[in-house]
């Protein structure tokens, strides 16, 4: 079995569903992980202080400090900290976000066996989760979260080697428990004994829902109930990744007029 196991995604993509099924399967891990995105912030905060004070002067200790290698002993501190607080192989770390997708490089470097599983989701499904998950934020910041996190997520996954990710789409859980469970007990190296029991574990836990039967709908964009206004802003942040993904704004139906358009 691949360990270290990264489940990543938008949230509201089947990440909690994805992180139960796995740490039914013999894999250890939190309820979530949200620390590792800390790697990101301080390469980019290394980065940052190297930019703003560039010393030549040797009399400067600043001078004598090798920018990869402080990155490598504080990435390193990192790695420690994680491995202690996961004594147990098989592992699992959940992080939804696109902070936590730009720290993959770095987290496939710590970890040089690990694997990543990108939990995604269609962008009027999803930012209709949101909304009602969380009603605090706005719609645009709703839109502009998913389209970052899957926007983000193509630019790393170029970054990572080939096939140590797997990308698990939300619906297919629900819909095609059997396929779905197969490739992951294949990209996961489970015994393929272990199919059956996965694929009822995708039956019976469910990405969570934020209202009954929720996470089977699939809505198109005049289906949504958004506001012409609402609409707009969908698709100035999201039509772009929506495309890149496949994804279209209407129900998948052969033949049917395409109503959000």
């Amino acid at each position: 079995m691949h360990s270290p196991v990264f489940i990543l995604g938008s949230p509201r993509s089947g990440t909690s569903a994805l992180a139960a099924v796995i740490g039914r399967i013999g894999y250890h891990g939190f309820l979530e992980g949200n620390f590792l995105p800390m790697l990101h912030y301080t390469d980019a905060l290394v980065d940052q202080y190297y930019a703003r004070f560039p010393v030549t002067d040797e009399r400067v200790m600043f001078r004598h400090v090798d920018k990869r290698d402080l990155k490598r002993r504080l990435f390193e501190t990192y790695r420690a900290m994680v491995n202690d607080l996961n004594p147990n192989e098989p592992w699992f770390d959940k992080t939804p976000g696109s902070v936590m997708i730009e720290a993959s490089p770095i987290v496939r470097e710590l970890w040089p066996g690990s694997v990543f599983v990108f939990a995604k989701r269609r962008g009027i499904e999803n930012v209709i989760s949101r909304v009602k998950k969380f009603p605090g934020e706005s719609f645009e910041n709703h839109c502009a979260g998913w389209a970052g996190d899957m926007g983000t997520w193509r630019k790393i996954r170029q970054q990572l080697p080939p096939g140590c990710f797997i990308e698990v789409e939300q619906r297919d859980m629900i819909q095609q428990p059997e396929r779905t469970a197969r490739s992951l007990c294949e990209f996961l190296q489970v015994d393929e004994s272990a199919v059956p029991a996965v694929s009822s574990l995708m039956n019976s836990i469910r990405p969570q829902q934020s209202s009954e039967g929720s996470a089977s709908k699939t809505f198109s964009l005049a289906e949504s109930g958004w506001t012409r206004e609402q609409t707009e802003i969908f698709l100035k942040y999201c039509e772009t990744e929506m495309r890149e993904f496949g994804y279209t704004m209407y129900l998948e139906t052969p033949g049917r007029p395409d109503p959000g358009r």
